[in-house]
């Protein structure tokens, strides 16, 4: 079994916008999660979209499954996606979305942690 990312890299807090359905003018509407103890750091990866296009990232969120709040990222993006709409992070007063979610297991088949891609 690994050892969970480290507590001193996992200092932020994020708040997540999933969307929930569209209002009566089409505009998503959004419920709103506190996700604790994650990382956010830069990158310039470029992976490919739901609909097979070129989309570069800026940033990665990484978050610990025992460490980090408890939140199926996979399930969320899933939602939102049925709902008409996307996923949105906000820390250090940016505010990204989500492109990709990775979920990555260690040695033991047991969630390790999550890789969020956001741009």
């Amino acid at each position: 079994m690994l050892r969970p990312i480290p507590a001193r890299i996992l200092r932020t807090t994020a708040t997540v916008k999933v969307c929930n359905g569209v209002d009566l003018y089409q505009n998503p509407t959004y419920d709103e999660y506190i996700v604790n103890n994650v990382h956010i750091q830069p990158t310039n990866a470029i992976i490919k979209s739901v609909n097979n296009t070129d989309c570069q990232l800026t940033s990665l969120l990484f978050a610990d499954a025992r460490r980090s709040t408890p939140f199926d990222w996979d399930v969320m993006l899933r939602t939102a996606q049925e709902n008409g709409g996307d996923v949105k992070v906000i820390a250090h007063g940016v505010e990204r979305t989500v492109m990709s979610v990775d979920k990555l297991m260690d040695d033991t088949d047991t969630l390790h942690h999550w890789e969020v891609g956001l741009k």
